[in-house]
């Protein structure tokens, strides 16, 4: 059977506001869970429960509630239809979103991946990226990266977007943009390709609004943070599998290259990975190329075997 309560659904309609749309999935988080004619007697007394927990919270809050605050009273009632599944065999079939229930995307080394968050905004993830967001956004749509991501933000102004990376935020109404904040590297970057982004640095830093072409830089041992122009079309060409480097550090390059290719790169010599290089890889070089290319340098050799890399200093 399948539970329902008709009644009850036009006084929680005028009871909540929003739109239709979010009336119609309060509706589907209750009405979508079918159980077996075995567990009938248990399914309504769970579902006028569940209705009876809806207007005790509305009259003692005094808020007019979204459907985003019901889904987990809806889970709690799926949770215990599924053990008398358990219990008598049943088949239970449940179409459940709950805010509280985040999402972990995680994507290898070497790999990119796709993804599209519940609002509809997509995500491009690089290689040893990590994500995190709920599985119905609320009045705020946030998530939490640890790597690389570029963002494409559907707009709606009544919902900021808010990308959280280790102290900064980043906050946007809809734009597209890219993070580069793995937990492992000293420094954050956020670059603005199209529309508005405020980033702010945390309660010891600042905040800086950036237009399309500029970068919000972290220091993440300082906890500065800075504002400068940037070639957006390179720091994007990573979905490309193109690689520039600007004055960076042998080792800051060496992580990026471990990302690209799912390799491990060891530099045992510290002063070998403060060596700052500027290039660009972008005509498909594989990671054997490229070594050889830094290696070019007199200063450095390198050995491998297999998907590991030394780096050491020319004696």
């Amino acid at each position: 059977m399948q539970i329902k309560n008709r009644e009850k659904e036009p006084e929680m309609a005028e009871m909540i506001e929003g739109s239709e749309r979010d009336r119609r999935r309060l509706s589907e988080l209750l009405n979508g869970i079918r159980v077996g004619s075995g567990v009938d007697a248990m399914a309504d007394e769970m579902r006028e429960a569940v209705w009876t927990d809806v207007r005790t919270r509305i009259r003692r809050r005094g808020l007019r509630m979204r459907i985003v605050r019901y889904a987990a009273a809806a889970a709690v009632m799926a949770g215990v239809v599924c053990g008398s599944w358990f219990l008598g065999g049943r088949r239970v079939e449940s179409r459940l979103v709950a805010e509280a229930h985040p999402v972990i995307i995680s994507t290898p080394k070497g790999v990119k991946s796709d993804v599209v968050l519940p609002d509809g905004s997509r995500v491009r993830l690089n290689g040893g990226t990590r994500i995190v967001y709920p599985t119905l956004f609320g009045d705020q749509r946030r998530v939490e990266v640890d790597g690389e991501a570029y963002f494409e933000v559907e707009h709606d102004a009544r919902r900021p977007f808010v990308v959280v990376t280790g102290e900064v935020a980043s906050t946007v109404l809809g734009t597209t943009f890219n993070v580069h904040a793995y937990s492992e590297d000293e420094n954050y970057q956020i670059t603005l390709a199209t529309g508005s982004l405020l980033v702010d640095g945390g309660p010891d830093s600042r905040s800086v609004r950036l237009r399309p072409g500029e970068q919000g830089f972290f220091e993440r041992t300082s906890g500065m943070l800075s504002l400068r122009r940037v070639n957006v079309g390179q720091v994007l060409s990573w979905q490309e599998d193109k690689l520039y480097f600007r004055a960076e550090p042998l080792a800051s390059i060496a992580r990026s290259l471990e990302r690209q290719f799912n390799v491990d790169i060891a530099i045992a010599d510290e002063r070998l990975r403060k060596i700052c290089f500027t290039g660009e890889f972008v005509d498909g070089e594989n990671i054997q190329e490229i070594m050889q290319i830094i290696s070019a340098d007199s200063r450095i050799l390198f050995r491998s075997r297999k998907n590991h890399f030394e780096l050491y200093r020319n004696r």
